[in-house]
């Protein structure tokens, strides 16, 4: 592929994944009250993106379509756990990690995995990583304090009282100091800052007169950051910063529970930004989140990207700079245009981005939207039989006029391709009718 002269091949990767932080969480993405300096600066060093969407509105099916490069769509894992058991990838889902294995990466998954438990052929060393650590499950992960965390395919001891963040940095930093052959890939999945929001202190937000919640909201963000920083830190000491694509995303939009509390939580610190929502939303809320990519030398400095894009795109642009066969069935679109800055080589965009929300268990909410990236209509459905509601996006980024009834054979129409981009799913079957989240 046509390339700029500085760049460089086959990039070291590391891949970056907050849980639940929104979009407006960053300094750079306008919050005033949480510090987030090393991200700033990322953002400062590399590529903003503005107009980025998450997999899902949830965990599960988000770092799917990552993996996967399919949208919610069309993915097989369209959900979070069904009855409490996480859906392991199959041996026919190809991954991020088994496409550049296979060019040659030495992969590792550091944290938060969810998409297959130990002895299932979704385990991340089943699935394209040479090294795992960290928790296998949805479930598990909520525990930020365990008293065993998985090491490829045995589940070892953790100090008392350690918190597993921390672990996860210290690992990440080991993994990178202990003499990588190049290149590799470090997929570091942090749990931060999903509930529950009980971090070993509140530093620096302590003194700050705000609920609990809130400071230790604050402080898990704080304390990401912090630690991006020493492995920017580590980069630079290493020698190998103008080498590695360093990419930073989050999983879905902010708040993990729809209490009250944390609702209005969400609201103080403006963690959706401008948009209308929160985490389970097919609102923008829910579904469009920061990404940052720094790549020195190669992606452009204190760059902002309109761009629109989501998960699905990873894998195509990744196993592009890798310089890795792309799998056949995606749905994704390789970024590396923008990324690179290419002016020989148009940026393709999608026509049109999709995403649903089904709960766990029996209880199905039956929540769709999609996008017209071409003309900017949203379309918001509750259920297969629902009445679609119908947003203008360039001019309503707050989701807040539903203008169905004045132009309803776009509203139709765009209800048709909920159906059309939908694949059958037994395991998360789409109801006739859905529920609305609460306000």
């Amino acid at each position: 592929m046509p390339r700029p002269k500085n760049s460089r091949l086959r990039p070291n990767i590391i891949f970056i994944l907050a849980d639940d932080l929104g979009f407006g969480d960053l300094g750079c993405y306008g919050q005033s009250l949480i510090r987030t300096p090393n991200l700033d600066r990322m953002a400062e060093e590399g590529m903003r993106f503005t107009r980025h969407y998450s997999g899902g509105p949830v965990c599960g099916p988000s770092r799917a379509c990552l993996m996967t490069g399919r949208h919610q769509g069309s993915g097989y894992i369209k959900g979070n756990p069904v009855q409490g058991n996480d859906i392991p990838f199959r041996p026919e889902d190809t991954t991020l990690a088994e496409v550049l294995q296979r060019a040659g990466y030495e992969t590792a998954c550091i944290g938060k995995w969810g998409l297959g438990k130990g002895g299932t052929s979704g385990f991340p060393t089943a699935k394209g990583f040479d090294y795992f650590y960290g928790y296998d499950s949805h479930k598990a992960a909520h525990d930020y304090y365990p008293a065993t965390l998985w090491r490829n395919e045995s589940l070892v001891d953790v100090p008392p009282g350690a918190y597993s963040h921390d672990l996860f940095t210290e690992e990440a930093l080991a993994w990178l100091r202990r003499g990588r052959v190049q290149p590799f890939m470090l997929y570091l999945a942090y749990t931060i800052p999903h509930s529950p929001y009980n971090p070993p202190d509140s530093e620096p937000y302590s003194d700050m007169e705000w609920p609990e919640s809130y400071r230790n909201y604050a402080a898990m963000i704080t304390r990401m950051d912090r630690d991006i920083g020493k492995l920017q830190h580590a980069l630079r000491e290493l020698g190998i910063d103008e080498n590695t694509l360093v990419v930073f995303a989050s999983d879905n939009g902010p708040g993990s529970e729809y209490t009250p509390e944390i609702r209005e939580m969400v609201k103080f610190f403006r963690s959706a930004g401008p948009y209308r929502g929160m985490k389970r939303d097919v609102y923008d809320g829910g579904i469009h989140v920061p990404m940052l990519v720094r790549w020195p030398g190669v992606v452009q400095a204190g760059a902002v990207s309109e761009h629109v894009c989501g998960f699905q795109d990873f894998l195509p642009t990744l196993a592009e700079l890798a310089g890795a066969e792309v799998p056949t069935a995606v749905d994704g679109l390789s970024m590396a245009p923008t990324w690179l800055g290419l002016e020989d080589r148009r940026q393709a965009v999608h026509e049109e981005l999709y995403w649903e929300f089904i709960s766990m268990g029996a209880v199905r909410k039956g929540r769709q939207s999609a996008i017209d990236v071409r003309t900017g209509w949203k379309v918001v459905r509750y259920g297969s039989q629902g009445a679609p509601e119908l947003y203008r996006l360039t001019d309503d980024e707050s989701e807040s006029n539903d203008v169905a009834a004045l132009f309803p054979e776009v509203a139709l129409r765009m209800a048709a391709r909920l159906d059309a981009l939908r694949g059958p799913s037994e395991l998360w079957p789409m109801p006739e009718t859905g529920d609305k989240p609460p306000v």
